[in-house]
């Protein structure tokens, strides 16, 4: 049996309008009752009362009462509002340790939550990821976890694959039974094949919204005095980056942090590319050449009173394999512009045209598709199930026996699971039991 915690639910080491001190475990209605001198309210009930410690008040607070296990943790749990300060939610904290509780352990609450049934590993996860989103989009992402429409999902191919290896191991354990239909090879493979298609179409969404969910890297590329540097800092709206007449300033990677249209952007100003006889200008060169394979969008910079050359061929040539936008910068200075092309003065944060083309590359991502999974343990199992499958697929297509692939079944089956919960080998032989009615 689980035993009482306790932890200051809201910011403990501030002072706040309100403060919160959740208990939870078998005995916590009796632990409060101690130092609480309002009633023992009942399931889902709010009473008044004051804190006390012996004699003495401490403060003046509404308790939320959970009976059972019909509530976030799924057990007997404490809400205790107090006023916000620090040294009086202290006090309380230290009461509720005094009679009888024990300081919680970092994310406890959540963990009793997903062991009582409450929730499963996916939401609980997302609960984290919302805590510590730091944009609008990290915490949609977050949130969209919330309705189970994920976790169904995943449930959906865990059944697929669990009617499947029944399926088998009745064909292998059970010939005997003759109304249990036996699984041919092309029938399977044809069912492993829509599985795998499942999965890559979720690898594949998932991939591409992970890089906007922890930000999506933008480098500046161009030749020198093309206005790199005020780009980033009319970007992140401060002066980071030195700008200057002279070319050649920029020597290392300058990045910053900015948010536009919602999504969350790192960018990097980078060295002018050209021939360079000073050592240290060579380094940022190549540390620019650097930068333009890691990113995923590359702003081919060009100083629009200057013509095009052989280094700006080279720029676009190895940004051919990523989002490449080509931006004309000082358009202050132009007395005529081709049509079709992008115009900025970034000297004069004239950057609207460069902004809606950035936005345009992500519009179309669905951010409440149920198959995009952000979170990094949980796309590497869906990653793991993926090659299970495929070799499942290969196995049967080189003439191995069904006895044979359901060694890689039961891996892609197991890290399924394990996304939502953990694995347990009982639940094979239920479904065995309650699809093919083995033994009744």
């Amino acid at each position: 049996m689980f035993d009482n915690i306790v932890a200051i639910s809201s910011g403990g080491q501030v002072n706040q309008a309100i403060s919160i001190i959740r208990l939870t475990g078998p005995d916590v209605f009796q632990i409060v009752k101690k130092f609480y001198t309002g009633k023992v309210g009942k399931d889902k009930q709010i009473t008044y009362g004051w804190i006390k410690n012996g004699n003495e008040l401490v403060d003046e607070v509404l308790v939320m009462w959970f009976e059972g296990k019909n509530n976030f943790i799924g057990e007997n749990t404490v809400e205790i509002n107090a006023h916000g300060g620090i040294v009086n939610t202290q006090l309380i904290l230290e009461l509720a340790l005094a009679n009888g509780a024990r300081m919680a352990e970092p994310g406890e609450f959540s963990r009793r939550a997903f062991l009582n049934g409450k929730m499963d590993l996916i939401k609980a996860e997302a609960i984290n990821d919302l805590i510590h989103a730091k944009n609008r989009f990290q915490t949609k992402m977050a949130i969209k976890k919330f309705d189970g429409k994920t976790s169904e999902f995943i449930n959906k191919i865990i059944n697929q694959l669990l009617i499947l290896i029944g399926q088998i191991e009745v064909n292998i354990d059970y010939p005997e039974y003759d109304d249990v239909e036996q699984l041919k090879e092309n029938q399977l493979l044809l069912e492993l094949k829509k599985i795998k298609d499942e999965l890559h179409t979720t690898i594949e969404l998932s991939e591409n919204s992970r890089i906007i969910y922890q930000g999506i890297k933008l480098a500046i590329v161009g030749l020198p005095n093309a206005g790199k540097s005020s780009l980033l800092n009319a970007f992140l709206n401060e002066e980071k980056a030195i700008v200057t007449a002279e070319a050649g300033t920029t020597r290392d990677v300058v990045e910053g942090n900015f948010v536009l249209g919602g999504l969350p952007f790192l960018i990097k100003d980078t060295a002018g590319i050209r021939d360079a006889n000073n050592e240290a200008e060579k380094i940022g060169i190549n540390r620019s050449l650097k930068q333009i394979d890691e990113s995923d969008i590359i702003i081919h910079l060009i100083d629009g009173t200057n013509v095009w050359n052989n280094y700006d061929e080279q720029i676009k040539y190895r940004s051919k394999n990523k989002k490449y936008i080509q931006v004309i910068n000082k358009a202050d200075l132009l007395n005529e512009k081709e049509k079709g092309k992008i115009y900025i003065s970034a000297k004069n944060n004239d950057l609207e045209s460069l902004e809606k083309e950035i936005i345009k590359i992500y519009q179309n991502i669905d951010l409440n598709n149920e198959q995009i999974i952000n979170n990094t343990r949980q796309l590497s199992l869906i990653k793991s199930s993926f090659i299970a499958i495929e070799n499942a697929i290969l196995a049967i297509e080189n003439g191995f026996t069904a006895d044979v692939v359901i060694i890689d079944l039961r891996k892609a089956w197991e890290d399924l699971v394990n996304i939502t919960g953990k694995a347990d080998n009982e639940q094979l032989l239920d479904s065995m039991f309650k699809n093919f009615c083995l033994g009744k």
